[in-house]
Order: structure tokens, then sequence, then C-alpha cells
């Protein structure tokens, strides 16, 4: 029995249930409202893509991909939904996964009561349950002010070692379950949330053993709580701890008589915090907040995570001109290396600024301004062992990495009416980055990127078309080079047939220099077109062609690669 055969077999058995058990929960007063409602109602859709390639040079990539995804919600009585969600296609079909790309999963409700069965993921804290997908099944209550979930199944498929695709590492089977309570209250809430998950060691062979994979077990626990102090005064906070184990196999020891003996490994305990305060007053709003995640703290309920780390930042809003304009500032300090056993610190300071203004209907604009600091002191034995004063290594030892960004953004819609719609659209970001030493940056350790954009677009109503005119332009300085891009960019948009077709083409052009002479050139043409049928069917289309011509020490080079794509969905 294939996998996907036990899984309609489980989803099949698991609806009746969800059913039975909605059956014995009614009372007398549910009966009284299938009066006039259709026992079943069933809504959904299906959609199938084809996409084709072809290309000078494939890199490996496939020319047929094909897509078939599909919804169906079954409604019982108006009470009771049991939605079902599959996706097939042919991605990666020639390889093995840990997990299969391949994804099925019904979600049942009633009332306040929500399943959840198949491919699924859910989330209880950072610090535990934080969207790892799994094949298993869940539940979330909500009844009145609780919040109560519960989880179990697999997290990761065991795959073996295959020495003729390296990339693929091997995986143990990683099962895992947990359950979070948590309650809202009017001027309080306070949760907490269990998190465990152990990898099956006997399931892979040795090779993953020689490569340093190791099964692991680990157990996250959580506790989160908060306080209206005043009517604008908030206190929440959450603390974790991590019992993690990193190689769940026993040690085999030997005693004076020969006879071996095992014994189980030691896990490591980590701890997680976080607090926030946030005062309101006079439009006003500050807030403080601060986070310490222990030096390799991690839950294998997250895919990745960070640790290491202590936060401590602090922001301000507040509304300006009676709503017209709004400020929010941001600023934040950070440090690792908390136990003192990397051979180097790290000291981020972060700060923001953000300022939108909306004058009118017709006009707005926003800019932003971010700026990041990195001191970083590194502390190096060889340096140590060889200098011959105290002062010796002063200036070799600290660095400062500085980044600065900015972006504006602006739109102004100056004609508006039945007949005709114009606009005008500008964008433009800076980023600067650069390392210091000794108060110097060091030489090809500065750069700078500068993207700039301007639109103008017409919408004509009697014809149902509208236009759209760009420019664009990119100034990079990387190691001490130049680097420029710009182009233009001319599309078009029309509605047919009583506006139930919409298609569309556009074409773009740019050059690329570096210290200024030309070393590329990139011509890209593009189609699409959609229509609806009928008002449950509706069909897509769309191809693209690009042609390039690089130059690099004297040779030039000429690629092409050209994509198609046909669609089709049906709803009901």
């Amino acid at each position: 029995m294939t996998r996907f055969l036990r899984i309609y077999l489980i989803l099949l058995f698991l609806s009746g249930c969800c059913l039975t058990a909605a059956a014995q929960s009614m009372n007398v007063e549910d009966y009284t409202s299938f009066k006039g409602k259709k026992p079943f109602k069933l809504s959904g859709g299906v959609s199938a893509v084809g996409t084709w390639y072809d290309a000078s040079e494939m890199f490996g990539r496939q020319p047929y991909t094909w897509q078939l995804n599909g919804n169906l919600n079954i409604n019982i009585y108006g009470l009771l939904d049991i939605p079902l969600s599959f996706g097939l296609n042919n991605f990666g079909s020639q390889y093995t996964y840990p997990s299969l790309p391949n994804r099925l999963s019904i979600h049942p409700k009633y009332k306040w009561i929500t399943a959840h069965i198949g491919d699924v993921a859910m989330t209880f804290s950072p610090y535990t349950l934080n969207g790892h997908q799994f094949t298993g099944g869940g539940v979330e209550l909500t009844p009145g002010k609780w919040n109560i979930m519960a989880m179990g199944g697999q997290l990761m498929r065991g795959v073996g070692y295959n020495p003729a695709i390296p990339s693929i590492p091997p995986t143990y089977d990683r099962w895992g379950a947990g359950a979070k309570v948590r309650y809202n209250g009017s001027k309080f809430f306070a949760g907490a949330s269990v998190f465990a998950a152990k990898d099956t060691y006997k399931t892979v062979s040795f090779q993953a053993d020689s490569m340093g994979i190791f099964p692991k077990n680990n157990v996250t626990t959580s506790i989160e709580g908060g306080v209206n102090i005043t009517s604008n005064l908030k206190l929440s906070a959450e603390y974790a701890i991590s019992v993690f184990n990193r190689d769940t196999r026993p040690i085999v020891t030997a005693e004076e008589n020969n006879q071996a003996t095992t014994q189980k490994t030691v896990p490591d305990y980590y701890h997680a915090l976080r607090a926030s305060l946030d005062y309101t007053f006079w439009k006003n709003t500050i807030g403080i907040g601060y986070e310490r995640i222990d030096p390799g703290y991690e839950t294998l309920g997250a895919y990745y995570f960070n640790n290491d780390y202590e936060n401590i930042t602090a922001n301000y809003a507040r509304p300006l001109f009676g709503g017209k304009a709004n400020i929010a500032l941001s600023g934040g300090f950070q440090r690792d290396d908390l136990d003192g056993s990397k051979n180097s610190d790290n000291v981020r300071v972060v700060g923001s600024a953000n300022l939108s203004y909306n004058p009118t209907d017709k006009v707005n604009m926003a800019l932003s301004y971010s700026t990041f600091q990195g001191y970083r002191l590194i502390k190096s034995q060889f340096d140590y062992i060889n200098q011959t004063t105290p002062y010796e290594n002063l200036d070799t030892l600290n660095f400062t990495q500085i980044s600065n960004n900015l972006d504006f953004n602006f739109n102004w819609t100056f004609q508006s009416n039945e007949r005709t719609t114009q606009g005008i659209m500008f964008y433009t970001s800076y980023q600067e980055a650069a390392d210091r030493q000794g108060g110097y940056i060091l030489p090809g350790n500065l750069s700078r990127f500068l993207n700039a954009s301007t639109a103008y677009t017409l919408e004509i109503a009697a014809i149902n078309t509208g236009f759209n005119l760009g420019l664009s332009v990119s100034n990079n300085y990387s190691a001490q080079t130049n680097f420029l891009t710009l182009g233009p960019m001319f599309a078009a948009t029309v509605k047919l047939l009583k506006k139930k077709l919409i298609t569309g083409a556009s074409v773009s052009w740019n050059r690329s220099a570096q210290e200024n002479i030309p070393v590329a050139d990139v011509l890209n043409c593009r189609w699409n077109a959609s229509m609806r049928i009928a008002k449950r069917h509706s069909l897509q289309a769309s191809a693209m062609y690009q042609h390039q011509k690089r130059t690099a020490q004297a040779i030039t080079k000429t690629t092409y690669s050209t994509t198609a794509q046909l669609g089709y969905a049906y709803s009901f």
C-alpha cells in the first residue's frame, strides 16, 4: 500500500469520526436550524498548469513541468466545514527528499473546533513549535477566552545515504508531539506550551554516522503572560527552556571484567527570555523590548533558529497633521558571544526612521532610513602570543561594519475621471556598506548601491486599454569597481470581449557596463492572457523570450531562452 493510499484511508476515517463527533455534540436547538438548509454543500476548485522551457543553455532545468492543484470544502448543514486540498507535480520526481513535494491535507471545522489532518503546519511559540510541517494530525479549540492546541505526527521522513546524489544528506525519521494552552482575559493573558521531538536512529544506514549526522532528542517548554497595568500601559513576557540531546545513541563503555556496558548521553539545557513594555499617551506610542537567547538554544520544531544574542530595542510612533502623516522611530542594541567562548564578539547598533505623508487621495509619499553598525573584537590568540608590547595590536583587533539604507517612494495621480487616468511614479533606494578599522575605511571594503525607477501610466476607459512607460537605473560600486545598468520598458494591457479576456505585452531592454565598458545587453519580450468562461472556468497563457549578448575579455557570447505556460482552472 502506497503512502498516499494510506493517507487517503486515514483522512476518510478521521472525517467520519469528525462527523460522528459533531453529530453527538449537537443539541436540540441545532436540529431546529436544519430546516430549509441543504445537508451537504460542496465548493472548491482545481487547476492545472503546464510549462515548456527551451534555451541555448539548459543548466539542468527540465524542458517540461506540470502542476495539479485543487481544494474542496464540504459544508454540512452550515455547521461543519471539511476543507480538503492537494498539490501534485513532477518537480524533482527523480530524486528522494526527506519531505515529499506533494501535499494532502484537510481541516474539518465545527463551531470552535478545528482539526488539521494530513500534511499540515502549526505554531505554538517562536521557541517551541514554529511553523514546522508534519504529517499527522492536530486540533485547535477556542471556547470563549481559551485557546487550546495539540498536534502529533512525523516531522521528517528518514532518507538513506545515496553516493550518487551527495547533495542530499541522509536524515532520520523524526516524530514529534506538543500542546499549547492560553487564556485571553480582558486585562491579562497567560499561556504555556510544550513540544517534544525524537529521531529514530535505527532506520538510517551507517554512512550517516560517518558524516557526523546523529539522532537528536529535544523537549522545549515555554510560559508566557501579559497584563494591562493601566488602560494605556501593557507588559508582556515569555520564558522558554530547551532540553536538547544532540546524540541519543548509547555510549558503550568497558569495565574491568571486559563486559561492555552502555549509558545514556546527558542532554544540555538552554534558556530564552523576551519581554516588552508599551505605553500610549496623547496618540504617542512608546515601547521597549528585551530578548536573550542562550548560545546553542535550538528547537526541532523550527527549520531555522538564531541563538547566542541579546537584544535591547526601543520604538516610538505617532500620527501627524490629522492622520495624513505618520512617523515611526526605532533603535536597538545587540551583542553576541554571551558565554565568551567565541574567537570574536560582535556588538550591533540598529536604528530606523519611517515617515509617510498623504496630503490628498492623489498624492502619497514615503521616506525611510535605517542604519546598522556592527563592532567586532577579534580575540586572536596568535596576536596575543607574538605581540611585543601591550599596545601593538590594538588597531588590528577592532573592526566596525557600517551600513546605511535610504528609500523614497512618490506616487501622483494627476488626472482621474471617467475617461482617462494618468499618473507618475518615482522610486529610489540607496545603500552604503563599509568596513572600518582604526578609524579608516579599509581599501576595497566600501560599496554603494543606487537603484532608481520612474514610470508613467495611462488608462483610457473608452477602449479598455492601459499603457505603462518606464525607465530604470542601477549603479553599483563595489571592490573599487563601478557597474552601471539602465534601460527602458514599455507595456500595454487591453480588455476584450466585455472585459472577459485580458491580454497584455511588454518589452524591455537594458545595458550593463563596467567602468564605462559595455558587458551585457539583455532584451525581454513577454505576453500574457487570461479569460473567464461561464463564471466557473478560466484559461491563462503566457510566453517569454529573452535574448542576451555578453562580452568578457573581448569574447562575445549570445544566448536565448523561451518559456511558455498554459493553465486551466475550474471553480465550483
